[in-house]
């Protein structure tokens, strides 16, 4: 019973042909293909020339594996061995077409997912420089900024603390107010990934529409005019003064759309329009829109604009300077607040970017509400005349002037300069010192250097000395390692003067 299935599978793909050593066909069981007796193998198909070159050699049998050959108009894959024996050649076609093909379709789709996972790999490789760009742009750019706004902020305090008009003093509110918001945006250019991970916080508090209102058209008018442009603001008489919502991040869309608006246009004028949309509840909406009569915008180019990095000069090839992160922050930021920035355009006519927004109108009370700045008189810090000494390490320039003026209108320090982070040891082995400020971007010999250095002196009780660190580094990982390297407290550039002097009287522990 065995042996009819043994003769239905093992032979049924293989075919026995016998030849003589001329080869001319004796005998075949014809299970593959048709071959007429008395016929040659070699007008099978050329293949079969190869038995002149192997024939003497016959003593052993010969394979050829995956051999194509086509007869009667069917292709074949076979594997084929050719043997002597007494009666002649034996030649063996095994018919394995169906393997082979099975085979192919697998080392293709085999040879398939490499490339294709090669070409995932390539991808997220692109997609890691890309990100490794950003990130150190991102990192030089604050580094960058944040001393100029340091002097900036300094200034405009040292400014504020003398005797002014009414209208100077006017002016340094305004100045207070770019500050600060100034200040939050370098924070935002470097939480730009927090805000596409929606890791950002919006921060509601009341506030006036009016005000910010006025510090828009106080900042843009003199904008606009350096560049020959109009401004123009306009409200909706049914629009409230007091809301609740987040102001600066408000005030960073707007001024972001102002000054794309203002970058991409030539002549003519830039229009901020509030319109009132509607009210429900204790929620007002409102539409803000910035009309520019700009370049233009190509319908293609809509979407790249929202991406970081993106600048229209690429689109238009006009020269202009800028981090591209303007209209990705917005949208962002939109998104944050549950809207989305929309946009019409022509090009060579001019751009309108809107979004509507829902913010929170407190309830009235019944007797009005006014939004007051107070000014806190100065309170000392110390109620003695103590004073003491301290060493400020800091080689900028600007930042030592403001610094040192700082320092000494608190009466309560005697303050010797360095700029260059060799000379601090040798300084501080010469005279001595109660508290140490020092910037951590020092020539020569880097301030956390320094700061290991000053750990480990072993004379003069230096290593104790407190030692508060200015950076313009803010990232979370620079401070960690700032304060493993021996700092006591660090400060990011830009601060507020308060900041910087309660971390000094606190290492000072005064109390």
């Amino acid at each position: 019973m065995l042996k009819k299935y043994q003769q239905e599978y093992a032979v049924k793909n293989v075919q026995f042909i016998l030849i003589n050593t001329n080869g001319e066909l004796l005998e075949s069981d014809q299970a593959i293909f048709k071959i007429s007796l008395k016929s040659s193998i070699f007008d099978i198909h050329p293949f079969f020339d190869c038995l002149h070159a192997i024939k003497d050699a016959l003593d052993k049998e010969i394979c050829f594996n995956c051999v194509h050959f086509k007869v009667n108009g069917k292709e074949y894959i076979t594997d084929i061995t050719f043997v002597k024996k007494p009666e002649g050649i034996l030649v063996t076609v095994a018919d394995y077409t169906a393997h082979y093909n099975s085979y192919q379709k697998i080392a293709q789709a085999r040879n398939e997912s490499i490339i294709h996972g090669e070409l995932i790999a390539i991808k997220n490789a692109e997609l890691e420089i890309r990100e490794n760009f950003k990130n150190t742009f991102i990192r030089n750019f604050s580094h960058e900024l944040r001393n100029p706004l340091t002097s900036i902020i300094s200034i405009t305090k040292i400014l504020g603390d003398t005797e002014l008009t009414a209208q100077q003093r006017t002016m340094i509110d305004f100045l207070n107010q770019s500050n600060s918001n100034l200040k939050l945006l370098l924070e935002d250019i470097l939480s730009i990934s927090l805000i596409s991970s929606g890791s950002l916080k919006l921060r509601e508090s009341k506030f006036s529409l009016y005000q910010l209102f006025e510090l828009v058209t106080f900042t843009y008018q003199a904008k606009a005019q350096e560049k020959g442009l109009s401004f123009i603001l306009k409200k909706d008489s049914k629009i409230p003064d007091l809301v609740e919502g987040d102001r600066l991040r408000l005030y960073q869309v707007i001024t972001n759309l102002l000054d794309n608006a203002i970058k991409y246009t030539h002549e003519g004028q830039i229009i901020l329009d509030i319109q009132y949309n509607q009210k429900r509840a204790n929620k007002v909406n409102l539409r803000f829109e910035v009309n520019d009569t700009g370049v233009g915008i190509a319908d293609e180019n809509s979407t790249i604009i929202f991406e970081s990095f993106s600048q229209l000069n690429t689109i238009t090839n006009n020269i202009s300077s800028g981090t591209g992160l303007g209209l990705s922050i917005v949208k962002g930021l939109l998104t944050l607040m549950g809207t989305e920035i929309k946009m019409k355009s022509k090009v060579g006519i001019g751009s309108t970017f809107y979004f509507d927004l829902s913010l929170k109108q407190p309830i009235a009370s019944k007797s009005k509400q006014i939004i007051v700045k107070e000014t806190k008189k100065k309170q000392p810090y110390l109620k003695s005349d103590k004073k003491f000494k301290l060493l400020l390490v800091e080689d900028d320039i600007n930042i030592q002037t403001v610094l040192f003026k700082l320092l000494l209108n608190t009466n309560h320090f005697f303050i010797d300069i360095v700029s260059d982070g060799a000379l601090v040891i040798e300084q501080l082995i010469n005279d001595e010192y109660d508290v140490i400020l020092m910037d951590i971007n020092l020539p020569n010999v880097p301030g956390d250097q320094v700061a290991r250095a000053i750990r480990e002196f072993p004379f003069k009780n230096i290593k104790n000395i407190p030692i508060i660190g200015l950076t313009t580094y803010a990232f979370k990982e620079d401070t960690l390692g700032f304060k493993q390297a021996g700092f006591n407290t660090i400060i990011s550039k830009p601060f507020e003067h308060e900041i910087l002097l309660d971390a000094i009287f606190k290492n000072l522990k005064i109390k």
